[in-house]
C-alpha cells in the first residue's frame, strides 16, 4: 500500500513538472529560422517559407520574422503595397496617425516601392518563452489591422 502511495505521488510529480516545464525560457542562442519554423507549425500556423535568417508566417496575415545578427531581437514585420493615386501628404497623414495611436508597432513608407511596413521588434536577449512569443505575434496582427483601420477614407489601403 505504501509503494502504490509512493508510486502515485511519483506520477502525480511527473505530471506537474511536465505541465510547469512548458512555460521555460528560450535562450537567444537557440533561435534559428527551423526553431521558429517548429514554434510556429505548433502553433497552428502556416509556416510558408524558411530562409537563412527569416521566415516567412501566414496566420490572418502574412508576415516576415527576421532573427537579429546578433540575436538581441526578432522584427516582426508586414509589408503592404499603398493604393494608386494615394499621395504622399495623405500617406503620410495616416501613417503619423498610426505611429502616434498604435502603441505597439511602427510603420515605414517604402516612396521608391510604393510600400508601407509595419514593424514590432520582439525583445529576445534575456529569454522567452514560445508561448509569449506566440502571443506576441498574434498582438502585432491586432496592430496591423487597427492600423490599417487608421486610413478611415481609405485613401492609402
Amino acid at each position: 500500500m505504501k509503494t502504490l502511495k509512493q508510486l502515485m505521488l511519483l506520477f502525480l510529480m511527473c505530471i506537474a513538472t511536465q505541465t510547469f516545464a512548458q512555460g521555460q525560457l528560450s535562450s537567444p542562442d537557440n533561435v534559428t529560422p527551423k526553431y521558429l519554423e517548429t514554434i510556429f507549425e505548433n502553433a497552428y500556423m502556416d509556416v510558408l517559407d524558411v530562409k537563412d535568417t527569416f521566415i516567412k508566417i501566414k496566420d490572418s496575415q502574412t508576415m516576415y520574422l527576421d532573427i537579429d545578427p546578433k540575436q538581441r531581437y526578432i522584427s516582426i514585420n508586414s509589408v503592404y503595397t499603398v493604393k494608386k493615386g494615394a499621395k504622399k501628404d495623405e500617406i503620410l497623414e495616416v501613417f503619423n496617425t498610426v505611429n502616434k495611436e498604435v502603441i505597439m508597432i511602427k510603420c515605414y513608407y517604402n516612396e521608391s516601392a510604393h510600400t508601407v511596413s509595419f514593424y514590432y521588434y520582439f525583445w529576445i536577449d534575456n529569454g522567452f518563452s514560445d508561448k509569449t512569443f506566440v502571443s506576441a505575434v498574434k498582438l502585432f496582427q491586432s496592430g496591423v489591422t487597427l492600423a490599417l483601420q487608421k486610413d478611415v477614407n481609405k485613401t492609402v489601403f
